[in-house]
């Protein structure tokens, strides 16, 4: 049995010996909060019954429930330069028992466990059951869908840590222009720029597994505003820049 209701208070319980008006930790706060309304969102749109709702909300409630201590240790979200949020995540909760803070109920711990594992890797791995899988790609999807709000909402300067006017000056790599315009995810090493890093994000749309988050993008014109908020400065990247949005919104076109 899932009690949300304890789920939250004891979530609330965990953040509150963080210090929420540090903007990065506030940041997470949120973001937690907006991927379980995405989370339930998409479930209502798949037309998913009550108990599969209340476990996509856990999930969400504690998919980067690792974040907090990331950044009090490093400063840092970078996973690559740090630690693995989702694997740390996993081990707070599963290791140190964590997780009876939230659901005394042992019968969904491995679907949460995997799911949160697998809520950020560039491809899911192999052998997991239909049911697993479907909150897998709950929470892949409904986390990169808030990334979208995240990536508006928040100061360039604080989600590339470069101006904007630096940022503009800026050229892609090749590489990532050559992924982007086959609409595939980036791959994050190869990424060069902080104008790389900006359409990383943008090309989340490519590995969304449902056709209702692609829906929800388009209805949100998340493609138009994402690109809206930088403006390169060199004409040829311009002109590649203007390039990618148009494959982008092609493809939302194509699979919606």
């Amino acid at each position: 049995m899932i009690d949300l209701h304890v789920a939250f208070e004891a979530f609330d319980t965990f953040v509150s010996k963080y210090d929420t008006s540090i903007p990065s930790i506030r940041l997470k706060l949120v973001h937690t909060y907006e991927v379980v309304k995405v989370s339930d969102y998409l479930c209502n749109q798949l037309h998913l019954g009550d108990e599969d709702k209340q476990l996509a909300a856990l999930i969400g409630l504690l998919h980067d429930i690792g974040r907090f201590e990331q950044w009090i240790q490093f400063h840092s979200f970078a996973d690559y330069k740090t630690i693995d949020h989702a694997q740390y995540s996993s081990k707070m909760l599963f290791e140190q028992q964590l997780i009876r803070m939230f659901i005394k109920d042992d019968q969904y711990d491995s679907i949460i466990k995997n799911a949160i594992e697998q809520h950020n890797k560039y491809q899911i791995d192999d052998g997991f059951d239909e049911r697993t899988l479907l909150f897998i790609h709950l929470i892949r999807d409904a986390d990169k869908l808030d990334n979208f709000r995240v990536k508006e909402e928040e100061r360039i300067e604080g989600i590339l840590y470069r101006t904007i006017e630096e940022v503009n000056e800026e050229t892609i790599s090749p590489k990532i222009y050559e992924q982007f315009s086959y609409q595939q995810l980036i791959y994050a090493p190869n990424r060069i720029t902080h104008i790389d890093m900006w359409l990383s994000y943008i090309a989340f749309i490519f590995d969304l597994h449902f056709k209702e988050s692609l829906i929800y993008i388009k209805d949100n014109h998340w493609v138009e505003r994402s690109f809206k908020r930088l403006h390169p400065t060199h004409e040829e990247t311009l002109k590649q820049y203007q390039t990618l949005q148009q494959i982008a919104l092609g493809f939302l076109e194509e699979h919606v």
